[in-house]
């Protein structure tokens, strides 16, 4: 029968809607999210499909209550993701009641919610194109719950209405006031970043190589250095524990700079890994922000940000490819301290290189044989190491990841009275094809040694490039056994194949670097120049404010406005004639057979009559009657000018009653 299906028309497209809109969040939703969701939504279809009653009151209020404690068991922190759980599973749950043309409405635009959370978790091309598909669907599905049409119409139409906006969404992004911070003045949250923490332990590196994620993008207006060359410094470490490292707490700005040559400059963007630190090629000589502030290089040469790194953050940076740090500094002394006891083997064989007079230089030579000579294996699966864990490494297992040689290595020279430390970042970077730009992934982890010598000041030392000098010159997926090599790692040594991916990622990689520089990184600076460069002055953060504020008073007058002129409107006296036929339609809309919005009353009454079939038992000879004097009554009192007839206004009502 034709109002089985009446409901379908409306629901499958409301259900696609909200599925593409959601479809994003799938993997960093929990996975009951997603199964509550398809469970829903495939029921909700179903009975549309087959004419089923929608579910009552009392299995809908459970449903609700059953989800709200599940969303809170899931993420008891109230963060974005709780938000985000909580809107999917109401998502789910609000098609169940759209007994209404209002419900159906409220429930589309749904759909708009949930892409905008979208929006707000990533900027990047992938999530802003999808962005736009979905808004499109869904805009077609608002269009068709109002006038019904086949969907590729209702496509084609909300396609121009996007484009007739496109130009005032343009001026928003471009002019709209920015506060410092992100994209939208808005703190993201830094759960499930990744990158270096703030200590280094045996194996930690080692885990991030098994990471294919982008760890930052380097673009160059001079020639990409050597791979050699590309140590991308990030962390110092100065204090042993006996199992890891520590970084020092109290490290000042530094007053003199780096002197050296070959200067560099070039261009990071950096993804979000939560902490404060940036990395620069050894040796950095000094940082611009674009976007977001970072201090000056600091004792242990280094930089860090102001703020911690919880959005994509461009810098301009410099640094020297030969330098000289300069003279030994008091505060320095920390980089000849060990613990007071363990690891006697290591201590008794730097102990002979002290005792021979060796020169600092002497014993990095003689330190770096015994890596050589000794059948060392670079290896990302080592075995555990014990307690003396630099013994262990160094004379029983000989197996271990850069962070095993820079430690063993640092600690040699301390004992041998070197002063020495354990620097961490990263090593090389993959060249785009389509730009002079470097792709640096966390797999690309890497941990080295430094050593004061006099008349130098802090020199780098890898013992990494003794033991597996693949490591430095080609990269990671060289240097490790094949068995070995992460997946990502593995695809490049496929032949023609692997190239052809490869070429495609490249200019990927090239498109996503443009979309970080224009839009993900348009923020207050950005906007500040583009208004000098036309003239204009861009207000400090406290005329922001007052602009930002006086923009959310305006808009929430112009809503109050129109609201109580809604209000007036719906208080306004209505035809009581129709009054009375509206909850005839009401009525016939809870049994399955909604009125169209073009359709008659007598159309109306007809498909209703239709819908009865063949049926000639004494109810429904009784219903049809009823029917067919409610649609006459309301005919002749709304048309035929007779609505002041008390008699067929108390009949029209007894028969709406009795329906």
């Amino acid at each position: 029968m034709e109002y089985l299906h009446r409901r379908d028309i409306y629901v499958r497209p409301i259900v696609i809607a909200l599925t593409v809109a959601l479809a994003p969040h799938v993997f960093s939703l929990p996975a009951w999210v997603t199964v509550w969701c398809a469970l829903m939504w495939s029921y909700i279809v179903w009975s549309a499909a087959k004419g089923k009653p929608l579910p009552d009151a009392k299995i809908r209020h459970l449903l609700t209550f059953v989800s709200l404690i599940a969303v809170a068991i899931s993420s008891p922190t109230m963060r974005g993701d709780f938000y985000l759980g909580l809107l999917a599973v109401m998502a789910g749950l609000k098609p169940m009641e759209m007994r209404s043309h209002r419900d159906r409405m409220i429930t589309a635009f749904l759909a708009y919610f949930i892409v905008i959370a979208g929006l707000f978790k990533s900027q990047t091309l992938f999530i802003t194109l999808y962005m736009f598909v979905s808004v499109l669907v869904t805009t077609a599905v608002m269009i068709h719950l109002n006038h019904p049409q086949p969907m590729r119409q209702n496509i084609r139409l909300a396609g121009r209405i996007m484009l007739q906006a496109a130009p005032l969404m343009a001026a928003l992004f471009l002019l709209f006031p920015r506060i410092q911070g992100s994209m939208w003045g808005i703190k993201t949250q830094s759960r499930g970043l990744t990158g270096f923490s703030g200590q280094l332990e045996f194996g930690d590196v080692s885990r991030l190589v098994l990471n294919d994620k982008i760890a930052f993008r380097a673009e160059f207006l001079q020639e990409i250095p050597d791979p050699s060359q590309l140590y991308w410094r990030g962390i110092v470490f100065d204090t042993f524990n006996g199992r890891g490292w520590n970084p020092f707490k109290k490290v000042l700005h530094r007053l003199e700079p780096v002197k050296g040559k070959d200067l560099l400059q070039y261009t990071i963007t950096l993804e979000p890994h939560g902490r404060r630190w940036v990395f620069a090629l050894d040796m950095p000589v000094s940082g611009e922000s674009i976007g977001q502030r970072v201090g000056r290089v600091r004792d242990d040469l280094t930089l860090r940000t102001y703020r911690r790194v919880k959005r994509k953050a461009r810098f301009v940076l410099k640094s020297y490819m030969v330098y000289n740090t300069g003279p030994w500094r008091e505060w320095e002394q920390n980089f000849k301290i060990l613990p007071s006891a363990g690891n006697p083997k290591a201590r008794a064989l730097a102990r002979q290189w002290k005792d021979r007079g060796l020169s600092p230089e002497h014993k990095i030579d003689v330190a770096l044989d015994y890596f050589r000579d000794k059948s060392f294996v670079y290896t990302l699966n080592p075995p555990p190491l014990q307690i003396n864990v630099i013994d262990d490494f160094l004379f029983d297992s000989r197996k271990g990841f850069c962070e095993h040689y820079a430690s063993a290595f640092v600690f040699l020279m301390r004992a041998a009275g070197v002063p020495a430390r354990v620097v961490a970042g990263y090593l090389g970077g993959r060249k785009n094809t389509y730009g002079n730009f470097l792709v640096v992934r966390q797999a690309d982890a890497h941990a080295w040694a430094e050593v004061w010598l006099a008349g130098k000041g802090w020199f780098r030392v890898d013992p990494t490039a003794v033991v597996a000098p693949e490591r430095i010159t080609q990269g990671i997926a060289n240097a490790l056994a094949f068995d070995e090599i992460p997946s990502f790692l593995a695809d490049s040594r496929f032949g023609r194949l692997s190239d052809y991916w490869q070429e495609i990622s490249f200019g990927w990689e090239a498109v996503n670097l443009q979309w970080d520089i224009w839009f993900s990184g348009y923020s207050y600076f950005e906007q500040k120049a583009l208004l000098a460069g036309i003239g204009m002055k861009i207000l400090n953060r406290i005329g922001q404010m007052k602009l930002l504020m006086a923009a959310t008073a305006l808009i929430v007058a112009a809503a109050l406005i129109l609201f109580m002129r809604q209000l007036v409107q719906t208080e306004a006296p209505r035809n009581p004639v129709q009054v009375i036929y509206q909850r005839f339609c009401t009525k016939m809309e809870r049994t399955g057979i909604p009125r169209r919005p073009e359709e008659g009353p007598c159309d109306y009454a007809d498909r209703i009559i239709a819908s009865y079939g063949e049926l000639e038992t004494d109810s429904e000879r009784d219903r049809k009657k009823l029917i067919t004097e409610i649609t006459d009554f309301y005919i002749k009192l709304r048309y035929a000018g007779d609505e002041n007839n008390k008699d067929t206004m108390r009949a029209l009502k007894t028969r709406v009653k009795r329906i």
